[in-house]
């Protein structure tokens, strides 16, 4: 995880954009209520059977809920924008044709 307390931030978002309560959540899992009010609160870190349970209840990749992000620290900057360019501007050959007059 990118911070030890980043989990029980996007456990919490994502909990409330599903609409569910904390109560919800727990039941789902399986866990008592404080074991999950441990969890959104930053108390403690999931099992791993927990964390994939609960990225099949929210529908959410398990990197999600560890903070990864995809890093671009590892590409040539100019070589990734000439295959971006190369991807989609072949879409739009001459790129004024695309824009409505």
């Amino acid at each position: 995880m990118n911070t030890p307390n980043a989990f029980h931030f996007l456990l919490k978002q994502v909990r409330e954009e599903q609409g569910m309560t904390k109560v919800d959540v727990a039941k789902n899992l399986k866990i008592a209520r404080q074991t999950y009010l441990d969890l959104e609160y930053g108390k403690t870190l999931p099992r791993l059977d927990t964390l994939i349970t609960l990225s099949t209840l929210f529908n959410k990749n398990i990197s999600y809920f560890t903070g990864e992000r995809p890093s671009l620290d590892n590409f040539d900057t100019m070589e990734l924008f000439e295959e971006l360019q190369q991807r989609y501007l072949k879409k739009v050959p001459n790129i004024a044709d695309a824009i409505p007059h």
